[in-house]
């Protein structure tokens, strides 16, 4: 019974999941968009980029692998803890420089209601929750 109503939930919030981003789609505008762009030189950049994470994510991935041959790099020294901050600090930042700006325009809208949108900051409420939700699940692994 337990396992049924699990995975009836599980439904649910994927089927939510794949519909609320359709649903919350509608603009106010018909403004035709620029289509000159120059899709080769964004190809480019983007095959960049993801060569750039994947190398990033396995230096990152292997330097608690070195730790354990290089004293300098053990997870228990504080340059280990100071770097493991700083790339924290680098993907919320990241996130906060790509993200906030469209989220602050989009939860401003004109075609949302004036009640409760207008009345709260949502978007500055939700982004500091997810910062100091971050740090607390951070601070949580690594005390435990």
């Amino acid at each position: 019974m337990i396992t049924s109503s699990r995975s009836l939930c599980i439904i649910f919030f994927c089927i939510l999941l794949v519909l609320l981003p359709n649903i919350v789609r509608g603009e106010c505008t018909c403004d035709p968009e620029d289509d000159d762009r120059d899709k080769t030189q964004a190809l480019k950049y983007k095959l960049a980029a993801i060569a750039s994470i994947l190398v990033a994510g396995a230096i990152g991935v292997y330097l608690p692998v070195l730790g354990k041959t290089i004293p300098a790099l053990s997870p228990e020294r504080k340059i280990f803890f100071l770097i493991k901050a700083f790339a924290a600090g680098v993907i919320l930042s990241t996130g906060f420089v790509h993200v906030l700006p469209d989220a602050f325009e989009n939860l401003t809208s004109p075609c949302l209601d004036e009640h409760p949108w207008a009345d709260f900051p949502f978007t500055g409420f939700a982004a500091m929750v997810a910062a100091i939700g971050t740090l607390m699940i951070d601070a949580f692994a690594t005390s435990y």
